[in-house]
């Protein structure tokens, strides 16, 4: 993983829109600044005739309408580029132009953006070929602790090597984070969901 240097140089927020449907209601547009038209008269944060909820917004009446989502964006520069990085919303909250921003890249894509101590992730293009060889890892793992610890054909499905499972996922877990990056309190769960595993599994081959 390749780590550069960027600048915030711009920030937007607006809302995207996806059409319900047309039957008894009125499709709307989207625009910046969290004002949505369509569906009913327009006001500042919202529409009139419709609900908001969570930052989404449901616009027009009858069977169709327009359903709405707040999203948060930052322009940052890196060396050789610059792009619009959708974040979240305390991110956008604290950023300001010109703060220093630090970019992770996996295979040229952006996988990481960290912001005034705020992480954001992004699934890279190469993920999806990825997960397969993890997959593939995590039972070479499970498979190999059960061989160093019974070798047995009829000890593989005992009851303490299930455990065996757990502590293999954990650690395809971490190794995902590892290479493609993770928020903080992910690395926390998954470390925790780890050493639980790998506990539970011991206990349960000195109990049996």
């Amino acid at each position: 993983m390749r780590r550069e240097a960027g600048t915030v140089l711009d920030r937007r927020t607006g809302e995207r829109c996806t059409s319900n449907g047309t039957s008894g209601g009125t499709t709307g547009g989207a625009t910046t600044g969290g004002i949505t038209a369509g569906g009913g008269m327009n006001t500042a944060g919202g529409a009139t005739g419709g609900v908001t909820a969570g930052g989404v917004t449901t616009a027009g009446g009858g069977g169709g309408g327009t359903t709405c989502t707040t999203f948060y964006d930052l322009k940052v520069q890196r060396p050789g580029s610059t792009t619009w990085l959708g974040v979240a919303s305390e991110t956008y909250d604290d950023a300001r132009k010109g703060d220093h921003a630090e970019v992770r890249l996996w295979q040229g894509d952006v996988v990481e953006l960290r912001v005034r101590g705020h992480i954001d992730s992004y699934a890279p293009s190469s993920q999806q070929a990825v997960l397969p060889w993890l997959a593939l890892g995590c039972l070479i793992l499970a498979a190999g602790a059960w061989a160093l610890v019974s070798g047995r054909l009829s000890g593989l499905f005992a009851f303490p090597n299930f455990g065996l499972l757990f502590v293999a996922v954990g650690v395809g877990w971490l190794g995902f984070m590892a290479l493609f990056g993770g928020h903080p309190v992910v690395w926390v769960f998954a470390i925790v969901w780890t050493g639980f595993a790998v506990f539970w599994t011991v206990g349960a081959w000195r109990d049996g």
